[in-house]
């Protein structure tokens, strides 16, 4: 909504303004204009509105409001916000939540600690019991820990609307490729980091894996989202990160699985039935053929994809080549057993 977008654009012009000049910052009203890609009278606004709310908003020394600055006297306040026995354990959830190797592990573990100041005695003992009863681990996920400064500079230019220049490394080239990037929304699936947006010579959104993201700049120009880009939509209709055409999927699981298929959500639009023989029978709708192959896989014997029948036939080649797999390497191993 063009509405909603020049309202965001001003909560963080205005956030941004207050923050320069509580630094001590003496840009002038053009500078921040150039900052900002507006107009001088927008700032002026931006000024007014910003000593509406309290904050002393003065001029030099001459009293030109061309050099703002913060009132001498001035002092940041916060009024105490209590946090309630069930914001401090789902704020210690959270913490525990995230692995070990995500991007703001150690400022997590730093914060939590500060947020209990704002919470009684009592509940700020509830974040230090949560560190010694709950623990857990992730096997299988990537190294974030370095991907901070990347993560910072796209949520600005998603924010600011700025186009990047990337230096991507694909799995499947031999070099990165240069190109540039429109991003549009950071994405957080199945513990992996990803950025849907857009490359200006093609039609299509692109995702790309944050972590292999080798280098990233801000450039000047400024993009416009493409209006049929739909985040709902996006998450209703992906199985996993890729947005492709949803198609009926129809899987059947076996009685002995069946318990645990029910107690999960796999897709917001499954549907569950229960067979006579005490199998399930999952329907959904989704894109993403790979992804979908893959998590039919993991199922092993348990799972049999009922439709689509192009998916039906992937899985079977699929395990028609493990066999094959299987057998060739139970043959060299009984020759190499003979040999000897």
């Amino acid at each position: 909504m063009p509405g909603e977008r020049r309202r965001d654009r001003q909560a963080v012009r205005l956030l941004s303004i207050f923050l320069l000049l509580l630094q001590g910052g003496r840009l002038t009203v053009h500078e921040l204009a150039a900052r900002f890609k507006t107009r001088r009278e927008t700032i002026y606004r931006d000024l007014r509105t910003l000593g509406d709310v309290g904050i002393p908003i003065e001029g030099d020394e001459s009293g030109r409001l061309s050099r703002p600055r913060l009132g001498a006297d001035y002092r940041l306040r916060f009024a105490p916000v209590p946090l309630t026995r069930q914001e401090i354990a789902a704020l210690a959830w959270a913490v525990k939540e995230s692995h070990s190797r995500q991007p703001f592990q150690a400022a997590l573990s730093t914060a939590l600690p500060k947020l209990q100041t704002f919470a009684s005695a009592r509940d700020g003992r509830l974040a230090v019991a949560f560190d010694g009863a709950v623990v857990g681990w992730d096997r299988g996920v990537k190294n974030f820990e370095t991907l901070g400064p990347s993560l910072l500079r796209l949520l600005e230019a998603i924010v600011n609307r700025r186009r990047c220049k990337l230096e991507y490394a694909s799995p499947g080239r031999a070099r990165p490729r240069r190109f540039p990037y429109d991003p549009y929304r950071l994405l957080a699936v199945h513990g992996g980091l990803y950025c849907v947006g857009k490359v200006p010579a093609y039609p299509n959104f692109v995702t790309l894996a944050v972590d292999r993201i080798r280098s990233l700049e801000l450039a000047e120009e400024s993009f416009t989202v493409d209006p049929t880009f739909d985040p709902k939509r996006y998450e209703a209709e992906a199985f996993g990160v890729t947005w492709e055409k949803p198609m009926t999927i129809v899987v059947r699981f076996s009685a002995a699985q069946a318990p645990y298929v029910r107690e999960r959500q796999w897709h917001p639009t499954q549907r569950l039935r229960e067979l006579a023989d005490g199998r399930v029978e999952l329907t959904f709708r989704a894109g993403g053929m790979f992804e979908i192959m893959r998590w039919v896989l993991s199922w092993g014997d348990a799972a049999e994809v009922v439709r689509p029948p192009a998916l039906r036939q992937e899985i079977a080649s699929t395990f028609r080549s493990a066999v094959a797999v299987y057998r060739r390497h139970a043959a060299s191993a009984g020759d190499r057993g003979a040999a000897r």
